[in-house]
């Protein structure tokens, strides 16, 4: 390779990095978000467990299509990989706006989760290699970061702007813009630089890798039960938020002021996630993974028990634990396997919360529309309390029983030590 070939090359993949930025941005500016339960009610005439059923396909998929479009990815590229995923999600951002049909809808809703992993694991393998290629993949975790920050503030940007254009427009606006917004991530995408690289295997090996992993974590209490508890704390959290919206209109809050509300919820966990380290260093381990549930509790029993538009305030609470939950448990997690089975323990763990996803939003929609948004949210609570906690006595107990093996072992290898010193002094 020359040395004018060389320097194109490296310019091509420096300007990745700030494609990777508009790329990402442009993918989380869905303007549809701080309206789409409201829309669903109003304009399509669905129940609430209609919509909820739609996560159910959703989220299955997203763990069954990781291994057919990982393939596509390595066969031609995580470039193409990129522009068809934000297509997909374009088409269907689109058959989502004029669709009445609930199974047109339900096929829309599907054609976003295949979508959405068309870019899970491409967008960032593009950023990492190209880093590789001009030297820098010591600031993948830097850059990475940032990236993040940028999402979670198109995401804010979107809840705050989409509400209002519904308010002076009509629920489709928002939509069809998303529509568009996504689609300039195809050429944002198609004008990347395609990194030279070998094929990557570990997608052909999902699952058994999975399989593997799931092997691995039941046959170690602490883990099986910390991935358990992290389940159940991601429908716990995530599946209440989805009622943000019929909560707001029941209390007679204007499609307008929607964003403001919501808004505040996904600032307080982004807020959240950048202290959590700071909240595990008081509380403990321990002490952290117990104050989650109860917090989530005491949110839910509030949304239940005061019959008031200003118990909304109540979901700041969820929105902290949404935000600081994932950090607290990445870090007992990481700290807890070996690099080998990292990948590994953390696919079985997203599973579990994909899992846990599908089956906790029907079961909430059901209770939604036939005993009430306050039944649900008290059901929440009640339910999040007991299953939680008793998962955290049961890996309290296998942490203690763990640690004395630990200490057992450390008092027999220092007895060996101990009688080789007194052998070799006489």
């Amino acid at each position: 390779m020359d040395l004018l070939t060389q320097i194109r090359d490296d310019m091509a993949f420096e300007g990745n990095i700030w494609k990777s930025y508009l790329y990402r941005f442009l993918m989380k500016l869905e303007l549809w978000l701080p309206i789409w339960v409201v829309y669903l009610q109003k304009q399509r005439g669905f129940s609430l467990t209609q919509i909820t059923m739609l996560d159910v396909p959703f989220f299955l998929l997203i763990v069954l299509a990781e291994v057919p479009t990982g393939a596509i990815a390595d066969r031609f590229g995580r470039r193409f990989s990129l522009m068809l995923g934000s297509a997909l999600i374009a088409v269907a951002f689109f058959i989502f706006g004029i669709a009445d049909s609930y199974f047109v809808i339900l096929i829309s809703w599907t054609a976003w989760g295949f979508g959405m992993t068309f870019q899970s694991g491409a967008d960032q393998a593009i950023l990492y290699d190209s880093l590789k290629q001009i030297g820098r993949e010591h600031d993948f975790e830097r850059i990475n970061s940032r990236i993040w920050a940028l999402t979670s503030l198109a995401a804010l940007l979107a809840i705050l702007i989409g509400a209002p254009i519904a308010q002076a427009t009509s629920f489709t606006v928002p939509i069809f813009l998303s529509v568009g917004i996504a689609a300039l991530a195809i050429p944002v995408a198609f004008f990347m630089h395609e990194p030279r690289g070998e094929h990557d295997e570990s997608r052909d090996q999902y699952f058994q890798t999975l399989a593997r992993g799931i092997r691995q974590a039941w046959g170690q209490p602490t883990l099986r039960y910390i991935i358990a508890y992290s389940g159940v704390l991601v429908a716990a959290t995530y599946t209440p938020l989805v009622f943000q919206q019929p909560f707001l209109n029941h209390h007679g809050i204007g499609t307008g002021n929607l964003g403001f509300w919501q808004a505040p919820i996904r600032g307080v966990g982004i807020l959240s996630a950048l202290a959590a380290h700071r909240f595990l260093s008081r509380m403990g381990q321990r002490g952290a993974l117990f104050a989650l549930p109860v917090t989530l509790a005491l949110c839910y029993v509030a949304l239940a028990g005061i019959d008031h538009a200003w118990a909304f305030g109540a979901f700041l609470g969820v929105g902290l634990v949404a935000g600081a939950g994932n950090p607290i448990l990445a870090t007992y997690v990481n700290k807890r396997i070996p690099s080998e089975r990292r990948a590994t323990i953390l696919s079985v763990q997203s599973v579990a919360g994909n899992f846990a996803l599908a089956g906790s939003q029907p079961i909430a929609g059901l209770i939604a529309d036939h005993l009430g948004l306050r039944a649900l949210f008290l059901a929440a609570g009640v339910t999040t309390l007991v299953l939680m906690s008793a998962i955290l006595v049961l890996w309290s107990r296998a942490e203690t029983e763990e640690q004395a093996e630990l200490d057992e072992l450390n008092r027999a290898l220092y007895g060996r030590e101990q009688a080789r010193d007194a052998v070799a002094a006489s």
